[in-house]
């Protein structure tokens, strides 16, 4: 079942074959132990008529002399004299290979990155390289895009370590890993072209790994549950340290796996997209705010925002449990949301995203008596042009108006000839886009007011 993660494609130029061997990688928060247990992975190099331990030194070891390592590691009596067909093991720690980097896409609010026991500040473009710390505080979010073109997303308040980045020379393959310590994170993977070619996730108790994917990975703070969801493609779990074993599971588009610190790994079928009531509906509120189908099954909701449909560019994220959700106010324009079911175990669902469309235009009003008669008068924000409409009846809200002033640009108007009664007011309001492109305009109204009128 994982034989394709076990199995590194041979260089074109070196006739061998290559079968890899993922030895034991244990996890540890700090760097210098993932450094070591990234030492601890070998390669099984089988040799071909011609071969050499000294030309395989020379052409893909970091040090010439590190034959005498493999040679020792393989009790190689003669290195010049070595049978065709022989298996060697051979340290990754020993391979050459050049950096990979990422890039910093995008990122908003406030993003950490140190690297080298520096702080680095956070420019859009600006590469990170392998032994990073990543940290994003509340209300923030960054992208980073890899050498393949895989994507990596964190949202507010996680904390990630690059623990690999590299191309191997020796198979022309990359090797990507992050260790999730805190928070989430959603793994957009390329397809990845060579057998050799590895991206693993890893959280405290659990280790993924995919070859073309996108996946979510999340540890819970308070359990320590990693779990691991998959939205597209196929992701490969194991409970501990290790890709291999009873305890490794495989997890298809549409399923989880909750993994915990003693070991147990469960699999659970994640919640359908939620239904988005009234997607067309102009986000025109000082708040956005999006409301779901309720069901059931779910017992809260989470929305991203994004101005891409790739969810690049993060803007707002909200989690409620219930099926209203608001989000503090963001600029005018045209954006991407993206919402899931979050279900009692734990699980977050499969996305449903919609396009809206963001103008602020708000509108209240107030009515009373002064020196001149009854003063109506409205505010509310709104970029563009507003034109208002005042509309008055009387006795009943279903009366034809005895008032109705439209096109309005002032914000008040005096009425000094109203009978006594009971009357039912209003406001309305058209507004324009400030945007030359968007010629479509937001009309809105108050709620009926009552007002009594005695002379």
């Amino acid at each position: 079942m994982f034989e394709e993660f076990r199995n590194w494609m041979p260089s074109s130029g070196l006739r061998l074959l290559l079968v890899l061997s993922i030895c034991a990688l244990a996890i540890a928060p700090g760097e210098a132990a993932a450094r070591k247990n990234s030492d601890s992975e070998q390669i099984t190099y089988v040799f071909k008529r011609g071969d050499t331990l000294y030309r395989l030194a020379n052409n893909y070891l970091r040090k010439s002399s590190d034959y005498r390592a493999v040679q020792r590691l393989n009790r190689v009596a003669n290195p010049r004299v070595i049978p065709v067909g022989t298996s060697l093991r051979i340290p990754v720690a020993l391979l050459k290979y050049r950096p990979s980097e990422a890039r910093l896409s995008a990122f908003r609010g406030n993003v950490s990155i140190a690297s080298d026991g520096q702080n680095r500040t956070p420019v859009t473009g600006m590469n990170i390289g392998e032994g990073s710390n990543i940290r994003t505080a509340a209300r923030s979010f960054m992208t980073l895009q890899l050498e393949d073109g895989s994507q990596v997303s964190l949202p507010s308040n996680s904390h990630v370590r690059i623990t690999r980045l590299r191309h191997i020379l020796l198979t022309d393959s990359i090797d990507y890993e992050l260790a999730v310590d805190k928070g989430r994170v959603r793994s957009k993977v390329a397809p990845l072209d060579k057998k050799a070619d590895r991206y693993r996730v890893r959280t405290p108790v659990a280790v993924s790994a995919v070859r073309g994917t996108d996946y979510r990975t999340r540890v819970d703070e308070m359990s320590g549950t990693a779990f691991s969801e998959t939205v597209e493609g196929e992701v490969v779990v194991a409970a501990g340290e290790r890709l291999n074993g009873a305890n490794l599971v495989t997890i298809a588009a549409g399923t989880g796996a909750a993994a915990t610190a003693s070991g147990a790994i469960a699999k659970a079928q994640l919640l359908s997209p939620p239904e988005l009531l009234d997607p067309a509906n102009v986000q025109s509120e000082a708040e956005l705010h999006f409301a779901v189908e309720p069901r059931e099954s779910a017992i809260g909701h989470r929305v991203s925002i994004a101005s891409d449909a790739g969810f690049v560019d993060i803007v707002a994220e909200a989690e409620v449990r219930g099926t209203v959700l608001e989000l503090p106010t963001i600029p005018n324009g045209r954006y991407f949301a993206k919402l899931t079911a979050l279900a009692a175990d734990g699980f977050e669902g499969m996305p449903a995203t919609y396009s809206f469309k963001r103008q602020l235009s708000t509108l209240g009003g107030s009515a009373d008596a002064g020196d001149f008669g009854y003063r109506f008068k409205w505010f509310g924000k709104g970029e563009g042009e507003r034109f208002y409409r005042l509309q008055i009846l009387k006795d009943s809200k279903t009366s034809v108006p005895i008032i109705d002033e439209a096109g309005l640009s002032a914000d008040t108007v005096t009425l000094s000839d109203l009978a006594d009664g009971e009357y039912f007011w209003r406001v309305g309001v058209i507004q324009f886009s400030s945007d030359p492109d968007d010629p479509a305009a937001i009309e809105k109204w108050t709620d009926f007011e009552k007002m009594t009128v005695a002379n």
